[in-house]
């Protein structure tokens, strides 16, 4: 029985876009696949080959009977999947009410009804929402609120979660316990992915070049490139398609990157370019994939500047597939598979936002680069009470105590980690998903207070004081030549719009912008070199957070605040790069966990 909390059943699974996406979370396994495509459930079932495959039309009885069957033995939680589309878009000519599949909505609610899943997610395109003047979606939503879930929706653009494509897809997400919001995502056009960084590293194939499996051209060149990498160093599906002549002259008249709008009117012709024609643009995104995406008259993806569509692979990468992920099947049924598929970061997203909205969810821990985090953190539109992390300082160096006869250290190196460290890229995006009226706490070096706060301040924060940590128990070090260094300093902001919080108790008067502890020592120490003393961060989690609030730290270290947060009945969300140190935080926060 498998023991992920979040046990899938991707209904109209294709070839698995859907659980590629979820799956790449810790917490989501997707353990049934239902679908009517041959080809497409051949794909899925190489791809996840523990998960059980279903080949049957929903509106089957004996297929949804032994779908409930399969469902409630595996005790599958949560439901997936996108319903056909083509009767919504312009593809089917936007037939509404008069096209049957854009009823299968039904059938997929029937089967909620039977098994009563946690969690479901309904996918399909953006004119779902508008179609019938809206009768469609309404209908969804009133069925989803009589089976007694809270439901939400909204329109997700895959471009904003890392996606290399302008997609646009209608999210419905519906739970049991509460109202899960996924609102538009406020991403930065200068940190979107582009065609370039999908495929340019590929193999620079002609017109009817390439096997179905290849090697790679080069290495890859940014750790987009790097997380689609395929350990084995093989390639699959990154064929061309072997064009007739008459499509070869055609597509070198266009110019890189161009279409055929680009032409003199006089090489066009009379019916020499009578569809779309047009080239892909490295610096930008794809427009949508669909499943024609290698018949070069079918739209603007063809190569951006080979004479030729692009390859499967190509397709696949721009819908942000692995290349760990094989398509199976003619090619045909291979452009199918990609260009109906949900694409896996969008996937993954949606994914997180369901994580991140859980009510019972104490904490959650990522083992990621900050920045990253982050960026995802506002995509997927979460917000978190307070924010209190202790990053870099960047005071790493050489030294030798010369004058410290018993100095055991011979400098002040904590690590590749303390080295140049970009002190304040990460505040404008940290900034965007904290709640109004929320506490943002900043350690840091006195050197590095200025800037630090000049980029708060930027940002629309308002600092309100800084926080001196008094060390009981500071290191002596060159004492005969200078002042023991007993201090450190926090900045501490806060979001205007709504009262910040101050729990100062009645019985004090006032209370000082200082903290007096000694520093780690005895069982609590670990071998991080900066670690924060849990009293420390329990006093200041005390005054300027309440109970239930969600704490995040995008740079957790050893986890202290993470442990403090639990211990006040905090919820918290830490994010460490170093696999070492989140491994520690990992282990000391689950203990504190089981308190």
């Amino acid at each position: 029985m498998s023991k992920a909390e979040y046990r899938i059943l991707d209904l109209f699974s294709g070839c698995g876009g859907f659980a590629v996406g979820f799956d790449m979370l810790p917490k989501f396994e997707t353990l049934i696949a239902v679908d009517i495509m041959d080809d497409a459930l051949e794909t899925f079932a190489y791809n996840f080959p523990k998960a059980k495959i279903i080949n049957g039309d929903i509106c089957d009885e004996q297929v949804k009977n032994t779908i409930i069957k399969s469902a409630k033995e595996l005790k599958i939680n949560m439901i997936v999947g996108g319903p056909p589309c083509q009767g919504f878009s312009n593809k089917g000519k936007k037939l509404g009410l008069k096209d049957p599949r854009n009823f299968l909505f039904r059938e997929y609610l029937k089967l909620v009804n039977e098994i009563k899943p946690d969690v479901f997610v309904i996918e399909n395109v953006k004119a779902l929402v508008a179609t019938e003047n809206g009768w469609f979606i309404n209908e969804i939503l009133n069925e989803i609120k009589k089976l007694g879930y809270t439901v939400n929706y909204n329109i997700a653009t895959a471009s904003n979660y890392g996606v290399p494509q302008q997609r646009q897809r209608t999210i419905i997400l519906a739970s049991k316990d509460a109202k899960i919001n996924f609102p538009i995502p406020k991403y930065d056009e200068d940190k979107k992915t582009t065609v370039r960084d999908a495929i340019s590293d590929l193999a620079y194939l002609e017109s009817g070049e390439g096997e179905i499996e290849t090697k790679y051209k080069n290495a890859a060149k940014s750790s987009y490139q790097k997380a689609l990498r395929n350990p084995s160093g093989k390639l699959y599906n990154h064929n061309a398609t072997n064009h007739s002549e008459v499509a070869l002259s055609k597509l070198k008249m266009i110019p890189p990157e161009g279409n055929k709008k680009s032409l003199p009117k006089e090489l066009l012709g009379k019916q020499k370019f009578n569809t779309t024609w047009g080239r892909l643009k490295w610096d930008a995104q794809s427009p949508t994939i669909d499943t024609r995406f290698d018949t070069p008259s079918n739209g603007t993806n063809s190569h951006p500047e080979l004479n030729r569509s692009i390859t499967p692979r190509e397709a696949a990468r721009i819908q942000s597939f692995p290349d760990s992920f094989r398509f199976l099947g003619s090619k045909t049924y291979i452009c199918k598979q990609i260009g109906n598929a949900v694409p896996p970061l969008l996937a993954k997203a949606i994914g997180e936002t369901i994580l991140f909205s859980e009510k019972k969810q104490n904490y959650l821990l990522f083992n990621r680069d900050a920045y990253k985090f982050l960026h995802d953190m506002v995509s997927c539109g979460f917000e978190v009470d307070h924010i209190i992390t202790d990053p870099p300082y960047n005071i790493s160096k050489d030294n030798n105590f010369s004058t410290m006869k018993s100095a055991k250290r011979q400098g002040v190196d904590f690590g590749e980690w303390d080295k140049e460290f970009d002190l304040t890229g990460w505040i404008s995006d940290a900034e965007k998903i904290l709640k109004p009226g929320g506490t943002f706490i900043v350690f840091n070096s006195y050197r590095n207070l200025t800037p630090i706060i000049e980029k708060m301040e930027s940002c629309g924060l308002v600092v309100k004081d800084v926080i001196k940590w008094i060390k009981t128990n500071p290191m002596p070090r060159n004492i005969d030549r200078r002042y023991v260094q007993d201090t450190e300093f926090a900045i501490w902001a806060v979001k205007p719009k709504k009262p910040w919080v101050f729990n100062k108790k009645s019985s004090e008067p006032y209370l000082r912008a200082e903290y007096r502890t000694s520093t780690v020592s005895g069982n609590e120490r670990t071998n991080h070199p900066t670690q924060k003393s849990e009293k420390l961060m329990s006093e200041i989690i005390e005054v300027h957070s309440n109970e239930g609030d969600i704490i995040l730290d995008p740079f957790m270290g050893s986890g202290t605040t993470g442990v403090s947060a639990l211990s006040k009945n905090r919820r918290f969300i830490g994010c460490e790069l170093d696999e070492t140190y989140f491994k520690i935080a990992k282990e000391r926060i689950q203990k504190n966990e089981r308190r």
